[in-house]
């Protein structure tokens, strides 16, 4: 089953999003479970992460990919699931798409998204978007990013980079098809992306120095 949450509030004048998915009936994308040994707190931390992983790195690309050249992505990973009538529209509305700008890496996204995947992981064993001390989810991006706009994707169940970002992008069970529309969203202009186990969290924003 697919648990949706959609929200919208704009505390101290910014304007946040959020959407979470969870893999158990996604499509044909299989949920591959682990564990890892790092956890977090949610909130605050090191700015300067390491890297993106091979996955994580995945993620990143597809995303542009689907931004930059939507027809391109759609003929590549959705048709099939458009012949076999579960891409939930998604191939018709990319097909249709004006291509939108590559998100910029932000490592202040970046320490934020993987904060909460592993914080996820290692504390909460549930998904969720506030972190698993209570701090919301705008307040845990904030202590890492000085941008305004922002918006978050997660999901759990997920292996691959390239299994999340059509995940969100199908948007199977999600009427509002917020991940979607996040992920293909041309107001935001960075993005950080952090896995951990098969939790995942796929932070935007526009207008961050970091």
């Amino acid at each position: 089953m697919v648990h949706p949450r959609t929200c919208v509030i704009r505390p101290r004048g910014r304007e946040v999003h959020t959407m979470k998915l969870r893999a158990s009936l996604i499509l044909c994308l299989f949920p591959l479970f682990f564990s890892v040994a790092a956890c977090d707190d949610g909130g605050g931390g090191d700015n300067n992460p390491s890297p993106l992983t091979a996955e994580e790195q995945a993620a990143f690309d597809y995303t542009n990919f689907a931004r930059t050249d939507p027809q391109g992505f759609a003929t590549q990973y959705l048709y099939d699931l458009h012949q076999s009538g579960s891409d939930n529209g998604a191939y018709d509305d990319l097909m249709a798409r004006d291509p939108v700008p590559a998100l910029q890496l932000s490592p202040g996204l970046l320490a934020a998204a993987r904060a909460h995947s592993r914080d996820l992981n290692e504390n909460c064993k549930v998904l969720q978007h506030d972190s698993c001390d209570g701090t919301s989810w705008s307040d845990r991006i904030w202590s890492y990013y000085d941008g305004g706009t922002i918006a978050e994707n997660a999901a759990m169940g997920f292996s691959t980079g390239l299994s999340v970002v059509i995940a969100w992008i199908v948007d199977s069970g999600v009427p509002s098809l917020g991940h979607r529309v996040n992920l293909l969203n041309g107001t935001y202009t960075q993005v950080g992306i952090g896995q951990a186990g098969s939790y995942w969290t796929q932070d935007f924003g526009a207008g961050g120095t970091n």
